[in-house]
């Protein structure tokens, strides 16, 4: 009876030592394929390409085209900007009598029929500087940033003050005389600078802003 006893406990301590076997094989088997299964990635939204905007951007910019700093059509040059590449007759007109002394023009002066007449900013920009010299008469200078700056000379009056932002073809004042230039009657001596360096305004008028850097060179 004792042996049978034995024997029973014996048989059942070997199945429950095989079930146990059976369920740590299969954890182990289900454990490496979790292991051994390549996890899938998250899918990330796709990133947002912001080169046509600023395309539209650019594309949404005006230009100012660079205008004569008078009104009307009929006027007369009596000052032309002085150059080593101009013609004999040009250089001969650029240049300038004050005093005893001769000087180069470094702008271009206009006049009509000696009469005063209005004069305008050739582009927008901000009224950098205001002065009234008893040589060079009333000054009016503007800032049009990318280093594109002009000045008004020989004004008989004025009609803006500094630190005004003004508008393409707004009056800025009047043509007047001056000591510096009297041969040239009622005039407006204006000079165009690009970085600081005059350039014959005739190379300018009728071009637009973003092809001067170009232009000037």
């Amino acid at each position: 009876m004792k042996n049978w006893i034995n024997k029973m406990s014996k048989e059942k301590a070997q199945r429950f030592l095989f079930i146990g076997v059976l369920i740590l094989v299969f954890s182990v088997f289900f454990i490496s394929l979790n292991l051994l299964e390549p996890k899938e990635k998250p899918i990330e939204p796709p990133t947002q390409n912001n080169d046509d905007d600023d395309d539209d951007d650019d594309d949404d910019v005006v230009y100012e085209t660079v205008i004569m700093p008078h009104k009307g059509t009929e006027f007369e040059i009596v000052r032309k900007f002085w150059s080593y590449d101009s013609p004999s007759e040009d250089q001969l007109i650029s240049i300038i009598v004050f005093g005893s002394k001769y000087y180069m023009s470094k702008g271009v002066s206009y006049a009509i029929n000696d009469q005063e007449f209005e004069v305008v900013a050739c582009l927008s920009g901000t009224v950098s500087k205001v002065t009234d010299s008893p040589v060079y008469g009333k000054c009016v200078t503007i800032d049009h940033g990318d280093g594109i700056v002009t000045e008004y000379m020989s004004l008989g009056s004025i009609t803006v003050n500094e630190g005004e932002e003004v508008e393409q073809g707004a009056v800025i004042g009047t043509s007047g005389t001056n000591e510096y230039d009297s041969s040239a009657g009622n005039h407006v001596h204006f000079q165009f600078k690009y970085n600081n360096i005059e350039i014959n305004p005739e190379l300018v008028f009728g071009k637009k802003v973003d092809e001067l850097p170009g232009i000037l060179q």
